[in-house]
């Protein structure tokens, strides 16, 4: 007797506290999709979108969203720019790499072996090479590689 009454106590309880779980089940149902309004509420109107607020977040998260937004925009802006300054600067080395070949290539040309400016002066000449390069190279003035080379 005392085992029946003990599981018939157990079995009210179950049931009354199942009852009530169920209660309240029926009486709040979900209210974030009550303020969703998509078609799991098709017993409620849904609202026309009005951007952020329609999800019905608090203001708190929607201010939050918003410096978000604006962080990342800003953190865009910073990185679009800097990527805009390594292309200019990629460019401007590539020139720099360029102009430094062509340099080198002109200084392997250069033999100082020969101690006559007079030959060397006409050796460059026969290359090709502009008279104030030629002044450069010999260190003599344009004048004195004019009269070298008209000799």
């Amino acid at each position: 007797m005392q085992q029946l009454m003990m599981l018939s106590g157990i079995g009210l309880i179950c049931w009354l506290l199942i009852r009530g779980r169920m209660q309240r089940r029926n009486s709040n149902p979900l209210p974030v999709i009550m303020n969703l309004g998509h078609n799991a509420n098709a017993r409620a109107r849904s609202a026309p979108f009005s951007g952020t607020q329609s999800l019905g977040a608090p203001s708190e998260v929607l201010k939050w969203q918003v410096e978000l937004h604006d962080l990342g925009r800003e953190l865009k802006a910073e990185l679009d720019s800097k990527l805009v300054a390594v292309r200019t600067m990629t460019t401007a080395y590539d020139q720099a790499a360029r102009r430094l070949a062509e340099m080198i290539r002109l200084a392997e040309q250069v033999q100082m072996s020969h101690p006559n400016p007079l030959s060397e002066a006409r050796r460059l000449d026969s290359l090709g090479w502009e008279r104030p390069k030629i002044a450069a190279v010999l260190s003599l003035s344009e004048s004195e590689v004019d009269q070298l080379l008209s000799a």
